[in-house]
């Protein structure tokens, strides 16, 4: 009990340190231009898709985005384009007749998310290495106990940023595509940014597991970006040599080490998928920060 009560001080003190450096701001400010960035392009490019398809199916043309593409998504065709590229008819399923906006935001949410995790968080335990204000922190509580908390303190910093994305996103949207006002859309894009923050886990962990090895912060966001960049690499590599028979077949349960054999679990909407997609992206955030803890556990600081 003790020591959750000592993890959950220093997950405080990282707020406030966050807070008093304005680092929270700087994060949830890259995070909402992150968003609202995206999603603005995002509609722009759709508008203009939309106006060429009107054109070849002879369809009336709309000053604003959304209204062809809210149908199109119900048509056979594009389900079957959708059903290549999802590769996963259940996803599909799931994700059928959903709004174009949360896809897009979804979409974008999973792409960025890790890559920003790194570099918002990734040499947050290097820092205080490197600087020497670790010795005097563990002094007072474990050395366990300081690097949950500080994963704790930055899981929640990023997941409330996420949120806010969301939120901004939806606001884009809802003044620049048609039929986005609605409540229950901006409902479904915090959904989706909490899953985003469910899917961050396991690379903030891994970020910060690297971060225990390195006195350095730039090579500590160094690591952390070779490390995401390896972990994408070895998925599709997984995915484009994955066969039914001989040693092959065994490559996608390699691929359950690695976040990415997860992600499509949090794209369901039955509730069994994505619980345990959840929970094993959050146990692989701590086995990976657990991992670099015992390189650092009896370290000399």
């Amino acid at each position: 009990m003790n020591a959750l009560r000592q993890t959950w001080r220093v997950a405080c003190y990282e707020w406030f340190d966050a807070l008093r450096s304005r680092r929270a701001l700087v994060v949830l400010l890259l995070y909402l231009a992150a968003a609202v960035c995206n999603m603005y392009w995002s509609i722009n490019l759709l508008h203009k898709l939309e106006t060429e398809l009107a054109s070849a199916l002879q369809l009336p043309a709309s000053e604003q985005a959304g209204v062809v593409s809210t149908a199109l998504w119900k048509s056979k065709p594009f389900q079957r384009m959708m059903t290549k590229m999802t590769q996963n008819d259940l996803v599909l399923r799931d994700i059928t007749g959903k709004h174009p906006v949360e896809l897009i935001y979804a979409w974008f949410a999973f792409f960025y998310t890790p890559l920003l995790v790194v570099l918002v968080a990734g040499n947050r335990i290097a820092e205080e290495i490197g600087s020497g204000s670790v010795r005097y922190v563990i002094f007072r509580t474990s050395r366990a106990s300081w690097s949950l908390g500080k994963f704790v303190g930055q899981t929640l910093m990023i997941g409330l940023a996420l949120m806010l994305s969301g939120a901004s996103a939806y606001a884009v949207a809802k003044f620049r595509l048609a039929g986005s006002g609605t409540p229950d859309l901006f409902l479904n894009m915090v959904q989706w940014s909490l899953r985003a923050w469910i899917y961050s886990i396991p690379y903030l962990g891994l970020a910060m597991g690297l971060s225990h090895l390195t006195r350095s912060p730039s090579k500590a966001t160094v690591m952390g970006i070779l490390a995401i960049t390896l972990c994408f690499a070895l998925s599709i590599l997984i995915r484009h040599f994955t066969l039914d028979t001989g040693w092959r077949a065994f490559l996608p349960h390699l691929g359950q080490l690695l976040p990415d054999g997860h992600k499509m679990l949090l794209w369901r909407n039955a509730a069994a998928p994505l619980v345990a997609g959840s929970a094993t992206l959050v146990t692989l955030g701590f086995c990976y920060l657990l991992t670099g803890y015992a390189f650092f556990r009896n370290r000399d600081v």
